[in-house]
């Protein structure tokens, strides 16, 4: 870190702008198991679905930046963790120099090499969070980062804030990045470079031809029309720019994975599954319902007393019943009683039967 400001040069050429108002393709649209990077509703949505890693976008340039400025603005979502740009990142390894921010109102600057991260603001024991007053909680902040030789100089919302020094990457490309778990809307993004020395000091000659045409000498009607074509062409454009942005995100949603693909097959069987044992429920449901309802009915008839009064005769069917059932209890004791008997006289028939026949043989 330094005291203060360390790049001075003024960066006045616009190399890329973009507003997200329609896909202009500065940034790479996916949308996987692990990540999402889409143009949605007027901001470049960046999600990190997985709960661990980063996912990065790179802006889309054919050389490496040397010596620029970018300048975004952008919101974390409800719960994320932290969210930012990505300056001099590299190509050949992963690397770069990493500006986050948090809602917290914190920010970070930090130099990826691989798969190590070193700190390059705060302190370890702060795990190189700082706290800023520029920055604010729930809503959009505008970073703004000028970048040349080794020098990061970092404005947020307009105001200086902080300044990191690394020579070890002297240019690489300009992305946006969010840690795991978090989603990040992205408004616009802003990169400059210096003006080229043929434009420095180069004025507009007033001195124009005399018989130059201009556009006041031109035929009024000939205006006119030239006016309701520029028209025409303007909503046209329009139009163009909302269905291709329809058209990208479409485009988008078909980039998903086979992880996608075989967890939808799968889903689809269980919802087979649960379609033919709702429909197995409703049947039983219907029939119970049915049930219910006669029961019901039933009960209706019982309170009002009607058919005949079907109190009264249920009453008067109960008692005879239970007349007739302790009639029959009577009659099955005197049988039993019966039987008995019978048995005893039975036992002493038999007994006589011997005596006989033992005199019988005592005769002969």
């Amino acid at each position: 870190m330094t005291n203060g400001q360390n790049v001075f040069t003024q960066f006045n050429d616009t190399l890329v702008y973009d507003d997200f108002s329609s896909n202009k393709y500065n940034f790479p649209q996916k949308y996987t198991a692990l990540e999402i990077s889409i143009i949605d509703d007027g901001n470049y949505r960046i999600k990190r679905i997985s709960d661990n890693g980063s996912s990065y976008s790179y802006l889309k340039l054919e050389k490496p930046l040397y010596s620029y400025e970018v300048q975004t603005s952008i919101s974390i979502g409800k719960g994320g963790q932290s969210a930012g740009i990505v300056l001099n990142g590299q190509t050949t390894i992963n690397g770069g120099i990493l500006l986050e921010v948090n809602n917290k109102r914190r920010f970070r600057v930090t130099k990826m090499n691989g798969m190590q991260e070193r700190l390059l603001s705060g302190s370890p024991s702060g795990n190189g969070w700082v706290k800023s007053k520029s920055l604010k909680k729930k809503s959009f902040n505008q970073i703004t980062v000028k970048v040349q030789e080794g020098y990061y100089d970092i404005y947020f919302n307009g105001k200086y804030e902080y300044t990191a020094t690394d020579t070890q990457f002297e240019s690489g490309k300009v992305g946006l990045f969010t840690r795991a778990s978090t989603e990040v809307l992205v408004k616009d993004l802003l990169v400059k470079k210096r003006s080229s020395s043929q434009a420095i000091g180069v004025t507009k000659n007033t001195n124009e031809p005399k018989n130059s045409t201009t556009v006041e000498n031109k035929d009024p009607d000939f205006q006119e029309v030239i006016m309701i074509f520029k028209t025409k062409i303007d909503l046209q454009q329009v139009e163009i720019s909302t269905l291709q942005k329809d058209l990208d995100k479409c485009k988008s949603m078909l980039n998903y994975d086979t992880s996608l693909v075989s967890r939808s097959t799968t889903l689809e069987y269980n919802n087979k599954i649960l379609s033919e044992k709702l429909d197995s429920t409703t049947r039983i449901v219907t029939r119970n319902k049915k049930r219910l309802e006669y029961l019901e009915s039933l009960k209706e008839d019982v309170e009002k007393g009607s058919n005949g009064d079907l109190v009264l005769n249920l009453t008067s069917i109960l008692a005879d019943l239970k007349n007739e059932n302790q009639q029959l209890k009577a009659e099955n004791t005197t049988t039993k009683e019966q039987k008995e008997q019978v048995k005893k006289d039975n036992t002493v028939l038999l007994r006589e039967i011997e005596r006989l026949k033992y005199m019988l043989d005592l005769k002969e």
